[in-house]
């Protein structure tokens, strides 16, 4: 008997999307100096928010364990459900900073968003995440229909 691991496959590219997402920019920021007239473009990065930074650790320290746990499938499904949640608590984090803005207490400066791809990598870590959790179901089933068999 041969069980396919493609959940793997999908753990491995959430992985990997995530990663990237904390160099990529997912949006930029227009500070704009009323009284000089000096406008400035500046990336943002997960990297420079806390909010960020922790659920996404998070996402990926279970996302490497649920790897190794394909023995322990309840365990895994709940590690892959987990990690998934978290990477929607991010995205929350992303809309909410891009939404937002920034305040900044000089009534002479201005600031303005402009979204940019790198929260895409977050959809896509979590359709991947998505895809193995349900992976790991039908290999759950699978398995409860072989021991039927016995």
């Amino acid at each position: 008997m041969v069980i396919q691991r493609l959940q793997t496959l999908y753990l491995i590219l959430a992985i990997v999307m995530v990663s990237v997402f904390f160099y990529v920019p997912f949006g930029y920021t227009t500070v704009a100096d009323v009284a000089d007239g000096v406008s400035v473009l500046e990336p943002l990065r997960a990297g420079q928010f806390t909010g960020l930074v922790i659920p996404m650790a998070l996402t990926l320290a279970l996302m490497v364990v649920a790897i190794f746990m394909f023995k322990k499938m309840p365990m895994q499904k709940l590690m892959v459900l987990v990690s998934a949640l978290l990477t929607v608590v991010s995205m929350g984090v992303v809309v909410y900073v891009m939404v937002s803005g920034f305040s900044d207490t000089n009534p002479q400066v201005t600031m303005t968003s402009v979204w940019g791809g790198g929260g895409l990598l977050l959809v896509g870590a979590l359709i991947a995440q998505l895809a193995a959790y349900n992976g790991i179901s039908s290999d759950q089933r699978l398995l409860r229909s072989y021991d039927r068999l016995r």
